[in-house]
This record gives structure tokens, C-alpha cells and sequence, in this order.
């Protein structure tokens, strides 16, 4: 293999070298001897690339002829897990698959080959039949798109934006435009042979263009080294955790920028329901304030000839504590429903994702109202997965660890995606909420 990126390293110098004497061809810097230089450079590079084919050729004889390895200091095999009639048993929850595939490509160093070989080698003979597991184009694969989806539906509950139920929509070339609605139909009443009203349906338009998320999981290879449900379950979770995190923090609040998705925050900045849907708590606010400005919210979607009752509640931590302690004057709670997930008989989504820090005095937070049918997430290719043992990282201060010093595995999960709306009006935001904030 080191062979092999030598001579792709020396052919892309040699052509290199050829494009910039095929640039003087017609000019009069063009010679006899550039001409001969660039006969010598393009007969090098026919060697090269045979050189390369050979060596590429002996690579896969090898691994076809390899027989399996032993097992790895303090790797376990895997129990053969049967199911009825002596078949192998279907995993039980989804997601393992991806752990398995993860940490058996882990302990192979990342080649694919021999976690194929160690997966042989430990009972897991399944673990990669038939997976089409391809080269991406960072250096990292990417995963077969069945196990990808099973992890894809783990990770729409674990988010708050995608839990709603937003429509999610495939784009294979990373980008999708769309009309949006602006304006219903009209429709009239009237007589026999008399023309239908114009429609008066207006139209704009929606674009999604695939954003990266990526990010850095490291993982203990004593737990790598381990062949144990309990050790899939948390690689698992920690990446469906952690990447459900930062998804909602661009999808919900993003500012939106060449390489992010803007939130539904954002998407009203510079549309006439910047006004109309972008609102301000009332201020001083008491009992009635409070139930008023949960009313205006609804009020607004509903002018704009939207079905509020099906939407959603998204809020802080903080806002939904005081929402769930609010007391009127007898003692009794305000909105009982919020111990189960409940506001005005609408689904309320909590999460950190919504500061408790914004506005003037650094104080106020926000809450959302949205219609998850008009929402869109644009998904563009699966999950690719790279992994090194010699990779740095900054950990949770800042600080830069080196996963060979501390003995770990970094994961680097990538996914491509982008969210819009289909209709503006189907998100209300109220801002500057103090609401459980200390005075």
C-alpha cells in the first residue's frame, strides 16, 4: 500500500509537469526539446500507471487467498447468536449492526479486509456478507445504506426538530429547489358558462443544498477491544447523542451561512413574516400576559390559514419548568398538562438548544410554535465513517488530547443534510422570554 500512494504521489507531480508544457504548445516557447521532455513525461507515467495496476492487482489476490487471523489480545468471540431453526437471530435493536461494524473496522486499524477477518474470527461470519461498504472521498467509508437508515431512525427522536415528524425528503445530487407556498387558490361561487376566478396561488421557492455535520467521538480501546452488546450500545448511543445535539442547534438556531443550514429561527430574516411571526413577550408579564402571549403565537399561524392544533411547542429547559410550576391564585396549577409533555393541547419539545442567555441583559430565551408538515430535511448521501488512533482532538475545555497517548479510537461521523419551509408562516417564534429568569 505505501508503494502504491508513492507512485500516486510521483504520477501527480509527472502530470503536473505534462499540463504545464501543454500549455505552451502553439506559442513560441514551444521546442523540440519541450517536446521531447513531454514524450519522456507521458512515457514515465504509462509505466507509473502499470506499475500501480500490478501492484493494486497482487493487493487483491492477497486478500482473497487470506485466511482468517487469530483472535486479538483480549478480544473475546461473539457467542454464535441463533435464532428459531438454528438461523442466525435478527439483532434486536437497531443500531447494533453499525457498533459492530465500527468497532471490528476500529480494531482492524480501519482495514476493511481484516475486520472482516477478526469478524470471521470472533462468530460474527454475517457482520459484513453482502455490505456494500464504499470508499468515500475523505479517506473514511461509508456505511452499507440499510445499517445507515437504521441509525438515521434512531437519530429523528433523539432530535428534537426531526422527533416533531418533519418531512424528510432524499437529495442524491445534494441539492433540491422546490416551490413554496405563498398564497392559496381562490375559489368562487358562480353561474353556468362563466369563467372560474383566476387561482391566485403564488408560489416562491425553497432551496436545500446538503451542509456537513461532522464530528469526533473518541472511544477507549479497552472498550473496542471488547466484543460485548453492552460496549455497541454505548457507541451507538454516543453518536446518535451527540450528533442529534448539534443537529438541532443549526436546524433550530442556525444563522445559516455557505457551510451550515439556517434554522427556523432565521428563515422569516427579510420575508414579510418577519413581523407578523417574529414576536415579543409582553412585558411585566403576570397570569394573563403569559396565557395571552401563548395565544398570540397560535393566533398568528392561524391568520395565515394554518391548523395550529397540529402543531409543536419547542422551548428551553427553563421555560418549561416555569410553564409546569405556574400557579394561579388558589394554589392551582395553570397548565397541568405540562407533566406530560403538554401546552394547550399541543406537544411541547424541550431542549438546552434554546438559551437561557440572549437578549439585552442576557437573560431571555425563546420559544417556537411550528407545523411539522411544512418543515423539510433534505438528506443527501448516509453516514461515512473515518477512523485514526494517531489523530488529535480537542476535548469539552479546549483542550488538544492525542488519542495514541490516552489509548483511544477517534470515530469521525459524517451526514449531509439541510432543513427549509415549505410554508413560512408555520413556524411562530416569541422572543425575549424572561419567564423563570431570577429577578
Amino acid at each position: 500500500m505505501d508503494k502504491i500512494l508513492e507512485l500516486m504521489a510521483s504520477q501527480t507531480e509527472g502530470l503536473d509537469a505534462m499540463e504545464a508544457l501543454s500549455a505552451l504548445i502553439g506559442s513560441d516557447e514551444w521546442t523540440d526539446e519541450k517536446e521531447a521532455e513531454l514524450a519522456g513525461l507521458r512515457a514515465a507515467d504509462d509505466k507509473i500507471a502499470a506499475e500501480i495496476k500490478i501492484l493494486r492487482d497482487i493487493e487483491a489476490r492477497k486478500a482473497a487467498a487470506a485466511t482468517p487471523m487469530p483472535p486479538l489480545p483480549g478480544v473475546s468471540p461473539a457467542p454464535a447468536a441463533t435464532g428459531a431453526g438454528g438461523n442466525p437471530a435478527v439483532p434486536a435493536e437497531k443500531g447494533l449492526t453499525f457498533a459492530r461494524m465500527i468497532r471490528t473496522v476500529a480494531a482492524a486499524g480501519g482495514n476493511r479486509y481484516v475486520a472482516q477477518q477478526i469478524a470471521e474470527q470472533n462468530g460474527d461470519s454475517g457482520l459484513f456478507a453482502n455490505q456494500n461498504m464504499t470508499d468515500a472521498t475523505s479517506g473514511g467509508f461509508l456505511v452499507p445504506e440499510d445499517v445507515s437508515e437504521e441509525v438515521i431512525e434512531l437519530l429523528r427522536p433523539a432530535s428534537v426538530v426531526t422527533a416533531m415528524g418533519v418531512r424528510t425528503v432524499p437529495m442524491p445530487s445534494g441539492n433540491m429547489t422546490t416551490n413554496r407556498r405563498a398564497k392559496g387558490a381562490s375559489f368562487g361561487y358562480g353561474g353556468e358558462q362563466q369563467d372560474a376566478p383566476p387561482t391566485g396561488y403564488q408560489y416562491g421557492q425553497m432551496k436545500l443544498s446538503a451542509k456537513k455535520l461532522s464530528g469526533i467521538i473518541p472511544v477507549s480501546n479497552d472498550l473496542l477491544r471488547t466484543a460485548s452488546t453492552a460496549v455497541d450500545r454505548m457507541i451507538r448511543d454516543d453518536a446518535i447523542e451527540d450528533a442529534a445535539q448539534i443537529q438541532d442547534r443549526h436546524f433550530l438556531r442556525g444563522p445559516g451561512t455557505d457551510f451550515a443550514p439556517k434554522g427556523m429561527r432565521f428563515q422569516h430574516t427579510g420575508t414579510p413574516f418577519a413581523k407578523s411571526h417574529v414576536l415579543q413577550m409582553t412585558a411585566a408579564p403576570d397570569l394573563q400576559k403569559i396565557d395571552n402571549d401563548l395565544g398570540r403565537m397560535e393566533l398568528a399561524m392561524a391568520n395565515a390559514n394554518i391548523v395550529f392544533t397540529g402543531a409543536h411547542w419547542i422551548m428551553s429547559p427553563r421555560t418549561a419548568m416555569f410553564l409546569t410550576n405556574l400557579r394561579d391564585g388558589n394554589g392551582n396549577k395553570v397548565y397541568p398538562e405540562m407533566a406530560s409533555g403538554q401546552l394547550r393541547m399541543k406537544p411541547v419539545h424541550i431542549t438546552t438548544e434554546f438559551p437561557d442567555n440572549l437578549g439585552d441583559n442576557g437573560n431571555a430565551s425563546e420559544i417556537m410554535l411550528a407545523h411539522p408538515s411544512h418543515i423539510v430535511v433534505g438528506e443527501h448521501m448516509g453516514i461515512e465513517i473515518a477512523m485514526s488512533t494517531e489523530a488529535a482532538y480537542k476535548d469539552a475545555e479546549g483542550k488538544m488530547q492525542a488519542a495514541f497517548s490516552r489509548d483511544e479510537t477517534l470515530m469521525r461521523m459524517i451526514m449531509q443534510h439541510d432543513i427549509g419551509l415549505r410554508h413560512l408562516p408555520a413556524v411562530v417564534i416569541m422572543t425575549n422570554v424572561t419567564w423563570g429568569a431570577a429577578q
